[in-house]
Order: C-alpha cells, then sequence, then structure tokens
C-alpha cells in the first residue's frame, strides 16, 4: 500500500503501549507517509514495557497544539493504560480527535485509547470494538460495542488490542491511501 504525499499524526504520551506505538510507526514510514508524532509535552517519552516499566523511549517531535495546525490525513491514537488516561484528559488533544473526527479524516485507535475517543465525545452513534473492560465506557458515550478483532465504522477504525493490528491495517491502510 503505497502512502507517498500522506501525512499521519500519532500522538502519545509515557506509558504508551511500545507494540501499539512502533508498529503502525514503522508501518506508516515502510508506506511512505510522512508521519508525525505528538503529545502534551516534546521530548522522550517511554512505553509500558514489561509491568508498566522500563518501556521502549519514543521522541516526540511537535506538541498536540502544533499538530492541530497540521494538515494530516490520518491520526493515529496507540494505546496502553497511562498514555490514554493522560491524554483522555488533555484539551488538545480532545480537540485534536473532534476537528480529525468532523474533517472526515481517517481516525484509528486500539486497545485503551478508545478512552480518548470517550472523552472527546465522538462515538454517537458509532459502531466500534475494544477490551471488553471499556465496553460500558463506550456504550455510555453513545457508542455501539461490536465483539470483532477490528471495526470499521466510516472514518473511525478501532481494535480491540495489538495482537490485531494486521487487521486493523488491511482496513485502514486503502482508506488513508484513498480508495474505498
Amino acid at each position: 500500500m503505497e502512502l507517498s504525499g500522506k501525512r499521519v499524526g500519532i500522538v502519545i504520551a509515557t506509558g504508551y503501549h511500545d507494540h501499539e506505538f512502533w508498529f503502525p510507526y514503522y508501518r506508516f514510514r515502510e508506506a511512505g507517509a510522512d508521519v508525525l508524532v505528538a503529545g502534551p509535552e516534546t521530548g522522550t517519552v517511554r512505553g509500558e514495557g514489561v509491568d508498566g516499566k522500563n518501556g521502549l523511549p519514543a521522541n516526540v517531535d511537535l506538541s498536540v497544539e502544533a499538530l492541530l495546525k497540521e494538515d494530516l490525513d490520518a491520526l493515529y491514537l496507540p494505546g496502553g493504560i497511562f498514555s490514554p488516561l493522560r491524554l483522555r484528559s488533555h484539551a488538545p488533544t480532545l480537540d485534536l480527535v473532534r476537528a480529525s473526527m468532523d474533517a472526515g479524516r481517517v481516525v484509528a485507535a486500539i486497545c485503551h485509547a478508545q478512552w480518548i475517543l470517550v472523552s472527546a465525545g465522538v462515538l454517537g452513534g458509532r459502531k466500534l470494538t475494544c477490551p471488553g473492560d471499556m465496553r460500558v465506557d463506550v456504550e455510555n458515550a453513545g457508542g455501539t460495542f461490536v465483539d470483532e478483532p477490528a471495526v470499521r465504522d466510516g472514518n473511525l477504525f478501532t481494535a480491540v488490542y495489538f495482537g490485531y493490528l494486521p487487521e486493523q491495517f488491511r482496513q485502514m491502510m486503502p482508506a488513508i491511501a484513498g480508495e474505498a
């Protein structure tokens, strides 16, 4: 899948799930996309790693506020526990999610990143998947839980956890490329 000329924003904070950041990061780059990594602060953040500590370091190049000003084709939200918890209470991240959804950009979330979608208030009438422990959150936010590994609803792409990244990417990559 060729994504040359496409711009993808990935938003993370300390406590991101290592697989759910690095797989998308390198997959988008492999396809030729310009990948912009943003967060509440720039600099180095660490993933969850083993038992929630000692994860891989990642460099955050842009603030979320700066990413809001970029012309993106897609927004990707990796899971984890502490990164989504931080981002779901970060007003600029919620603004970015709402703006991306409103613009019809591809928006993807995996695992507990669906908490960010819940807090952004963008799930009304949408079908999505998530870990079972979040089902009530999704339903209380107006979303419809679907018990499948990966789900597409228009421009929204969700997956349960990192084991289903291939399924999510098979659905999402053609949409970013502009295919039906």
